[in-house]
């Protein structure tokens, strides 16, 4: 390997992006290298024999025998991984194009190094004599394919920040699924600070190198968009996050560098977990979400086989940054126990670093350090052998912290919440606002950062004062993290004193040139969890029946709500930061009604805006458009409130029909709610009448079904649907009660009860109360739950609620949300992975926005958010990002006169009018 020497001055682009199908096929070729299971396992049975009796890593010893067997895995998996994301292939066309990608490659990096003004005196690659038949050219090299991604995607910014081209977004959002960012960024950087003639020296220069880094990383692995358009928005107006879930926000990569440090607590926390969840919330007694989520990356992952690998990365990467030969026996005169030692020893090479150096810099110099060794002239084969390795064993990590494109749905996400591997490394919040402020491009203006409750007072206070002491600590630094000197010391006896000192900070720096723009809302978000348990009686006649449908996450939420409602009294300057709440989990184990008597404790302590997911993930269209509209009944939603998602309501039903195919399968009380409801809005709006007889005489054989009484009539039924809202907890509550929710409680089933009867009574029953009817017996409302829960399918040919019906339901669902001044959450990056869209140009947000087909008479209310950041590799830009894009090609297509930076603009502004 030789030392190359490249020019300062470098070109906008390398490859011509408009190819977009060449650039492409280097994304698959980059995503197939990095998913290679086989060449991970060889490389692994490789270093076998030098293992101790102890388990500890040992460098190993690649003779030819091994070699060989490297380079067969490496080819067999790569084609292997290639046939799987081109399964319409033969093989032979398969390997056609595979060759053709591997010229692409090569041409790239001959025309990346001619346009840098490199030279080499020694090239472990000679790319003049280079065949496109050898695969071992992508073994032999790896950097040289990390360079191939970072010449093609990045660029730098006017701003001197790191960008993606604008065109190639969508192509690298799909990269970064599989390859870990930071490798491609780290190796830009490589060759334009680190292998330059006037490369800084000295403790001077060194500290000028972090600086210029942390300008092109901006506190996150996760470089966004060149977009001038976007530019000017975060510029003029700033972005407003109002859908984000602070915890889930830490990029992988961030995690992966203190799993290196502790990887007994990350790796840890997850073997801990996996006995906890027993439950994967599906009703079939499969096992542990999380365990088929490490399943699904690789068959032979499990917790202990995860903490080995982040062992051993921990030790491959202190070797390929220090040598191998210095220490392949393990780290002298160190008394860590264990493996650990690895880990201490990268903590200890990073403090060489100057202070205050960011993270994401610290992670990125040790790349280029290892950069640095491989282009070393004493470089050798197995340093390189070393290095994918270590490369695979990152990629895979990151991978288990990041939902995949074959990932769809929201119990696939739902296992990456429930993993714990986040749960080290987001005990600090301060590094999380820094990586959504992104250094000098501060492109945000607000964040909502939502939090769970707690159901116990100490530990409610104990987590709002971490968060907030971490937004101080925030505060308190400049735009690369470097502390700020204040007059007022940051020292404080009570939550309370603490949230006027972080009020405090916020007011002196509003006239402050230098201060954060970033300003924070808190959300308050409740989870709904299903429980098993709840339904076990279902199946066995000796389990005692809940108190009711969903009681678990009654009793909890209303707890956690009364917990909240109480500080909030306590500490009223605390409303400053927390400004409303929502609630979340899989829409199909529980409606918005469960949450109702929790809202309506938080209503009661004067918390005023609200938003809910609804519309999300459903079995039928019409179930996400009846939770649309139930959140909004349910909940008592008014101006200014929002609705998270509402995927229901953009999909075009044809659309949604030929995602899952000929038919649907539901639950039978789910398909009769489906019904009553969207009969209760035919009948309101005046719309599609002729289709009532179809849906009547279908409500009435699915009623009989259940209850077998024929005097349950949809009207009947429709007026019970309304009472939901009530607390069926709350029967045995007293109007007199002390307690003042348990009083407005028993009020409002009170009223219901005077009012009709009949419906009360028929609501008590479907949750499994006797009430003042003595005539259905315990054993009688069991089995009419069991028949309830019974799977029916829904055939799209016979369907009674067909395409026109339900573009007439989400028609009505839109104009009663306008009506009432509700807007709705977008979340791009979250709808594709979460929902049936393949692609981001496909997302139903266009038709909000008045554009396509689909589009509305009035457009609709909309804003963004970014989710989970950590978990779909966003961030609140690349949205806007993804968004626009899209925007632009919808209109081109459909012809219409708007402008997509208007639309967009219009966009930044709802989300100003409608944050919390």
């Amino acid at each position: 390997m030789a030392s190359t020497i490249c020019s300062t001055s470098f070109p906008a682009t390398l490859m011509t992006t408009d190819d977009l199908d060449a650039v492409n096929g280097l994304v698959g070729l980059a995503k197939a290298a990095f998913h290679n299971l086989r060449l991970l396992r060889a490389l692994e049975e490789a270093g076998l024999g030098q293992r101790p009796r102890t388990g500890e890593w040992r460098a190993p010893v690649y003779d030819r025998a091994a070699r060989e067997r490297l380079a067969a895995a490496h080819r067999e998996g790569l084609f292997l991984q290639l046939r799987r994301q081109m399964p319409h292939l033969t093989d032979e066309a398969l390997e056609n194009r595979l060759l053709a990608i591997l010229e692409h490659y090569y041409a790239t990096l001959r025309q990346a190094r001619a346009q840098r003004g490199c030279y080499t005196t020694y090239s472990r690659l000679d790319l003049s004599d280079v065949s496109p038949r050898d695969l071992d050219g992508v073994l032999d090299d790896l950097p040289a394919l990390l360079e191939a991604l970072a010449e093609t995607f990045l660029r730098e910014a006017p701003d001197r920040s790191l960008r993606v081209h604008s065109q190639l977004i969508g192509l690298w959002q799909d990269l970064i699924l599989v390859v870990p960012p930071l490798l491609i960024s780290s190796t830009w950087i490589y060759y334009r600070a680190w292998r330059t003639p006037d490369a800084p020296m000295g403790s001077a220069g060194r500290r000028a190198l972090v600086d210029r880094m942390a300008m092109w990383l901006c506190d996150s692995t996760l470089p966004v968009d060149d977009d001038p358009a976007l530019d000017y928005l975060c510029r003029q107006h700033g972005l407003d996050e109002t859908h984000m879930h602070i915890n889930g926000t830490t990029e992988a990569e961030k995690v992966w560098r203190d799993a290196l440090f502790r990887p007994q607590a990350v790796a840890g926390a997850l073997i801990e977990a996996m006995p906890k969840v027993s439950e994967s919330g599906l009703r079939l007694t499969i096992g542990s979400g999380v365990e088929r989520l490490l399943r699904q990356e690789d068959s032979h992952l499990e917790g202990p086989v995860l903490l080995r690998r982040l062992h051993d990365a921990a030790a491959i990467k202190a070797a390929l940054a220090e040598g191998p030969s210095r220490i392949s026996a393990g780290p002298a005169n160190d008394d860590t126990p264990g493996a650990d030692r690895w880990g201490l020893w990268l903590r200890r090479m990073q403090e060489t670093l100057p202070s205050y150096t960011p993270l994401v810099v610290q992670e990125a110099w040790s790349l280029c350090s290892i950069l640095a060794a491989l282009d070393a002239p004493d470089s050798t084969r197995s340093a390189r052998h070393l290095f994918w390795h270590y490369a695979l064993l990152r990629a895979q990590f990151c991978r288990l912290l990041v939902q995949q494109a074959g990932q769809t749905g929201f119990d696939q996400f739902q296992y990456i919440t429930l993993n714990e591997l986040r749960e080290t490394t987001e005990k600090d919040f301060a590094e999380r606002f820094r990586q959504i402020e992104r250094g000098q491009q501060s492109g945000v203006d607000f964040l909502e950062a939502r939090f769970a409750p707690k159901a116990d007072p100490g530990k409610l206070a104990d987590l709002l004062g971490k968060m907030l002491r971490g937004y101080l600590r925030f505060l308190d630094e400049d735009a690369h993290g470097r502390p700020r000197k204040r007059d007022q010391m940051s020292r404080f006896g009570s939550l309370a004193e603490l949230v006027r000192v972080v009020m405090d900070r916020q007011d002196a720096d509003l006239t402050d040139p230098g201060a954060r723009r970033l300003r924070l809302g808190l959300v308050a978000h409740f989870i709904k969890r299903f429980s098993l348990k709840d339904e076990a009686y279902l199946t066995d006649n000796k389990a005692s029946a809940p108190p009711c449908r969903n009681a678990r996450m009654r009793q909890e939420s209303a707890q956690q709500a009364r917990v909240l409602a109480k500080l909030l009294g306590n500490v009223p300057q605390l409303r400053h930061f927390i400004r409303g709440a929502d609630a979340a989990a899989n829409e199909r184990h529980a409606g918005p009604e469960a949450l109702a008597p929790a809202f309506r404790i938080l209503r009661r302590a004067g918390m005023k805006r609200f938003t809910y997911h609804a519309g999300e993930d459903f079995a039928h269209l019409a179930s996400g458009l009846r939770a649309m509209f139930e959140a909004v009944l349910f909940l008592d939603f008014d101006a200014g409130c929002r609705i998270g998602h509402g995927t229901a309501a953009g999909l075009p039903p044809q659309a949604w029909w030929a995602a899952i195919g000929t038919s649907a399968v539901l639950a039978t009380q789910d398909r009769l709610d489906d019904l009553v409801f969207a009969r209760h809005l035919l009948l309101t709006s005046g719309l599609l009448l002729q289709r009532l007889p179809l849906i009547d005489t279908e409500i009435s054989r699915l009623a009989m079904q259940i209850w077998g009484d024929p005097r349950i009539t949809p009207d009947f039924l429709t007026e019970a649907w309304k009472l939901r809202c009530l607390d069926p907890l709350a029967i045995t509550f007293d109007g007199h009660d002390p307690d003042l929710h348990r009083r407005a409680e028993a009020l409002l089933h009170a009223r219901a009860k005077s009012e009709n009867p009949a419906t009360h009574r028929h609501f008590l029953r479907r949750h499994g109360i006797i009430g003042d009817d003595p005539t259905v017996t315990l054993r009688q409302m069991r089995e009419e739950v069991i028949r309830g829960n019974r799977q029916i399918t829904v055939s799209r040919q016979s369907d009674v609620l067909d395409e026109d019906t339900l573009r007439a339901l989400q028609a009505f669902v839109l104009k009663f949300l306008n009506q009432r001044r509700i807007a709705i959450e977008t979340l791009p990056s979250s709808n594709v992975r979460i929902s049936i869209h393949q692609r981001y140009e496909d997302h139903h947000a266009m038709g909000w926005l008045g554009l396509g087909p689909q589009s509305l008479p009035v457009p609709m209310d909309v804003v963004v958010g970014s989710d989970d950041p950590g978990i779909f590799a966003t961030s609140l830009r690349m949205e806007y990002a993804h968004l626009l894009r899209s925007i632009r090609e919808g209109a081109n297509e459909a012809g219409d006169w708007q402008n997509p930076v208007d639309i967009m603009e219009r966009v930044c502004l709802n989300a100003k009018r409608f944050r919390f």
